[in-house]
């Protein structure tokens, strides 16, 4: 009979990156973690048919940015209502999707690290989002999380 080696430990993966590695909307996940979540608009760039909107997601109980977003929205795809309370509130893009009913798909997801120094590493994705029900493109997103060292400090307590 032989012994059988002791199991080989696998470091888990970056917590940024588990954040990310998904095709869902991040507000849920972000509020699981961190509790509720607002957002801060720090630019918008409005065309014809669409605009762009660059934003943070803050945790509303420290301040503390947990991500910046970046969204190419396409207007003919989503209803005026939620474009209003988009450009006049500071309300988060996903939990529109959702109060508004918007049922979507994702495509194109790409995970990608951004740093400054190695202690500034920073887990991001890009993709897609579509309409389920019309197949039109609603937006494309950026997502660039704050590092692991500023995010774990701020988990919720479990």
């Amino acid at each position: 009979m032989t012994a059988s080696l002791p199991p080989t430990l696998v470091p888990p993966a970056p917590f940024g990156r588990s954040l990310l590695d998904h095709d869902d909307l991040m507000t849920p996940i972000l509020s699981a973690e961190f509790g509720p979540l607002t957002v801060r608009k720090t630019h918008i760039d409005s065309g014809s048919s669409h605009f762009e909107r660059r934003s943070s997601i803050v945790q509303a109980a420290s301040g503390s940015t947990i991500l910046d977003a970046v969204l190419e929205i396409s207007t003919q795809a989503l209803p005026l209502g939620f474009l209003d309370q988009l450009l006049h509130e500071d309300v988060l893009f996903g939990q529109l999707l959702v109060d508004f009913a918007i049922p979507v798909r994702f495509a194109d997801r790409t995970l990608y690290q951004s740093a400054k120094a190695p202690e500034d590493l920073r887990w991001g994705r890009r993709l897609t989002i579509y309409r389920k029900d019309t197949d039109e493109r609603i937006c494309t997103v950026d997502e660039l999380l704050v590092s692991d060292a500023q995010l774990l400090p701020l988990r919720r307590m479990r």
